[in-house]
């Protein structure tokens, strides 16, 4: 039942030309469908690939519209996307999820319920549409059913697969689920707390791969994750993806450094092998016993604009921070005692942290030849990459900056949002705090400073 951390490389082989041409012509519509739309794109290899746009009347009279990437192979994977619906990015995917051979249907839950995209609209809508879903490809004749899906997504598919598994017993059609940078914290944690992870977490006994990329929040918290899914009964597969942002898997070729480049190259692979090792674990007769319910924590909206304010920190913060600056110089905060200290957890791929920069730099400015100081702590990037994101912005920081390579200071300090950000008084007591971007030279945060400057 322990966690298997994958960094092996698998090369699963691919249908040839002939056979894919074969599949190409004889491609129909399937099911109780009111409409179905045949498209077909090229890709690099030539070879056409088909997709079938479809709305499906499921048994509750909800209809269901998704995109289906046949491939006439034994397995399916059906896959929800993250709560920004489906991107341009994701047609490129299901392609080449389709060109190993795995048939691939797009989940467009967005379009299917006519709500907006962000992270509101999961909450309306219904793990049971999902599992409906399942009932309906197990109709088709699936015996091999994976699940799939990104951030938010996989919260709900998770929901879709214990309701199924419940009113199937004994049936093992559903083989198991796997993950791009799973979203599973409970509600919104606000600065300083502890996170809740939700309780489909611990509610869950099928197998889960989890491809994780480094450059993302999620990663910091993946082991805690883990072992969540584990108290239900779940294999689970945690495959760290170094050098990669998250989102890589559905970005534009022309926005991905090289190491996504190169990771992109491998998708298929990686994903058949994935679906490979689901399939080899044993099968649950039956759905996990129900978890405890968590609190409802409300979601503020913090973590999404700078019209904000500071927030006192609730919960004690461990105040200890001592990491390498530019210098390669210790930084430790405890000798900076008598110093009013903003820390701020920040990464070069994270947007808002780049949007809050410029604020950052006229709040230091508005206090120069005062005891404040802000130490901005980069998770998980090298001073080579810092220094060039900063020159290719034209930008020279007057803060200073120290790393977290191994991101252990941001767990320490409960980071599960960049940017996360904590403003000490001058006995080194963390004091305030904020998760999100923030417009730092706006009056309430000088008056805030000030406060405690006196």
């Amino acid at each position: 039942m322990g966690v298997r951390q994958l960094n092996a490389d698998v090369v699963r082989a691919t249908p040839d030309a002939a056979t894919w041409e074969l599949n190409r012509l004889s491609r129909r519509c399937l099911g109780p469908v009111l409409w179905c739309a045949l498209w077909l794109s090229v890709p690099a290899n030539g070879i056409a690939i088909a997709g079938q746009t479809a709305l499906i009347e499921l048994t509750s009279g909800f209809e269901l519209q998704l995109q289906r990437f046949p491939a006439h192979g034994r397995d399916l994977l059906i896959w929800v996307p993250s709560e920004y619906g489906i991107r341009d990015g994701n047609i490129p995917f299901a392609e080449t999820v389709q060109r190993q051979g795995i048939d691939y249907w797009l989940v467009d839950l967005h379009e299917s319920y006519m709500a907006p995209t962000g992270r509101h609209a999961y909450a309306d809508f219904e793990p049971a549409h999902v599992k409906e879903l399942i009932d309906h490809a197990v109709g088709q004749g699936w015996q091999r059913i994976f699940l799939g899906g990104e951030s938010r997504g996989a919260a709900l598919a998770m929901q879709a697969a214990r309701l199924w598994q419940i009113e199937n017993p004994g049936n093992t059609a559903l083989i198991g689920m796997l993950f791009y940078h799973p979203n599973l914290i409970d509600g919104y944690t606000a600065i300083g707390e502890l996170a809740r992870f939700r309780p489909i977490a611990r509610e869950t006994n099928l197998p889960v791969y989890i491809f994780q990329p480094q450059f993302n929040t999620k990663y910091l918290h993946s082991r805690e994750l883990s072992e969540q899914l584990q108290m239900g009964g779940s294999p689970v597969y945690l495959h760290f993806l170094q050098g990669v942002r998250g989102g890589f898997h559905v970005r534009d070729s022309d926005r991905l450094n090289a190491r996504e480049t190169e990771e992109r190259g491998r998708l298929g692979e990686r994903i058949g092998r994935a679906m490979h090792l689901l399939a080899q674990s044993p099968a649950p007769p039956r759905a996990a016993e129900p978890a405890g319910e968590t609190a409802p924590v409300p979601d503020d909206g913090g973590d999404s604009g700078g019209g904000g304010n500071l927030a006192a920190v609730a919960h004690a913060v461990p105040a200890t921070l001592r990491l390498r600056d530019d210098d390669d110089r210790i930084v430790d905060i405890q000798d900076l005692d008598g110093e009013v200290v903003l820390v701020n957890f920040w990464a070069t791929w994270c947007g808002p942290c780049v949007k809050e920069i410029a604020s950052l730099m006229r709040l230091v400015e508005h206090f120069e030849g005062e005891p404040f100081r802000v130490l901005a702590v980069n998770i998980s990037e090298d001073k080579a990459h810092v220094a060039g994101f900063f020159d290719t912005l034209d930008i020279e920081p007057n803060f200073q900056v120290v790393y977290d390579h191994d991101g252990s200071a941001a767990k320490r300090w409960r980071v599960y949002a960049v940017p996360s950000t904590y403003l000490l008084d001058r006995q080194g007591r963390v004091r305030y705090g904020y998760r999100g971007a923030l417009q730092w030279d706006k009056e309430s945060v000088i008056e805030t400073v000030n406060g405690l400057l006196e």
